[in-house]
């Protein structure tokens, strides 16, 4: 996870979560890519009930595909760096409702080069995070901008 992310997801932690210590938290797309990165595990530490989920298994990652999710509900779900790497992100997005009880947290780039992971497929502005909260039914309780990523914070 690169620097700014990892900021902004301490601010959603903050602003957020500060009087929701021990909950439980699934981090969408976790797998630590390169061992020079950062993963939000370092975010949340011992205070929350932190859980990786990624396709495939590796490092940082606790459950491995979205079957093993079922039945599962956590109180936030969170996911940084990943959408821009989904087909159709409408439909993904709408896909993670089921799993959270209190809050959403998504973190997605509006400008970079592209970086397939398998693939690259989208940028995302408010606007567009707007628009994708709203079809997944998630109700919006903080968009904004930041330098290169746009940070979607949603409710139920």
């Amino acid at each position: 996870m690169h620097k700014a992310s990892m900021i902004f997801m301490t601010k959603f932690r903050d602003d957020y979560l500060s009087d929701m210590k021990g909950c439980s938290i699934l981090d969408v797309g976790s797998q630590l890519i390169t061992e020079q990165s950062m993963t939000y595990r370092q975010i949340f530490g011992d205070d929350y009930e932190y859980v990786g989920m990624d396709l495939e298994p590796g490092n940082n990652v606790d459950i491995v595909g979205f079957d093993a999710l079922k039945g599962k509900e956590f109180d936030v779900v969170i996911s940084g760096q990943v959408m821009e790497h989904v087909l159709r992100p409408w439909e993904w997005l709408k896909s993670l409702v089921p799993f959270y009880k209190k809050y959403i947290c998504i973190i997605a780039p509006h400008t970079f080069h592209e970086h397939r992971y398998p693939l690259d497929t989208y940028r995302y502005f408010p606007d567009g995070m707007r628009d994708l909260f709203d079809y997944a039914g998630i109700k919006e309780v903080e968009i904004y901008r930041g330098k290169a990523d746009t940070v979607g914070i949603g409710t139920k």
